[in-house]
């Protein structure tokens, strides 16, 4: 049985809610653990992607998608080099607001290329979540890298919750794929997309989590240190 989509989107909408706040809060504690304001602004503009997507109607579907799609891809964009700079001072933030830039004009310039050529709904769907899934599988291999910089044990934590986040889309991207080419019933494609966002809201709390472990556990080694 399907999970209820209105519940799903309300409890994902809240959750990324939550843990932009969360996030905020801590970086705020934290202003040297600056991933935590990438999460912090990946959580809320998905968020608000979530509720201008929503709008979307047959006359406006064009530009309500793409607004909403380049927003979630800006946040996770936002993610991945926040946590590249974490792990990497040399990155300054004029260098990661280019970097964002980019990437969001490379989706953009895609996704209209798709839509002028005719490509279904669920070929820029697919587009989509492989540009999100590229973005959080390598936010997960920056996080997972950094360890060997800093030792931070949180960071296995969050890579992980991460990487869930990245399988999650992935396995979208392909029963959308599998639908469009008849593979499988309708049915079973909208019971294995509720399945798969339901454990994509799990592994967002997860994350948000294990950052704010990360910055106390940050906290609690310099005072070590100290002493």
């Amino acid at each position: 049985m399907a999970l209820d989509a209105s519940i799903l989107f309300f409890v994902g909408f809240l959750v990324r809610l939550v843990s932009a706040g969360v996030a905020l809060l801590a970086w705020y504690l934290h202003r040297d653990v600056v991933c935590l304001l990438g999460w912090s602004a990946a959580m809320f503009l998905s968020a608000m992607a979530m509720v201008i997507g929503s709008f979307r109607g047959a006359e406006t579907a064009f530009g309500l998608t793409l607004t909403a799609d380049v927003m979630f891809v800006a946040g996770y964009a936002l993610m991945w080099t926040s946590m590249r700079r974490f792990s990497d001072e040399r990155l300054t933030a004029a260098r990661q607001a280019l970097i964002v830039l980019a990437v969001c004009s490379v989706f953009a310039l895609l996704f209209i290329l798709a839509w002028q050529f005719g490509s279904p709904r669920r070929a820029q769907s697919a587009l989509f979540g492989l540009f999100v899934a590229g973005l959080t599988l390598t936010a997960a291999w920056e996080t997972w890298r950094g360890y060997r910089y800093d030792g931070l044990r949180s960071r296995h934590l969050i890579a992980g919750a991460v990487a869930c986040i990245a399988v999650t889309r992935l396995v979208r991207v392909g029963f959308i794929l599998l639908q469009f080419i008849g593979t499988i019933s309708p049915q079973t494609g909208e019971l294995v997309q509720s399945y798969t966002l339901y454990l994509n809201i799990f592994f967002l709390l997860v994350a948000t989590a294990g950052l704010v472990l990360l910055a106390q556990e940050r906290v609690d080694r310099g005072a070590r240190t100290a002493l």
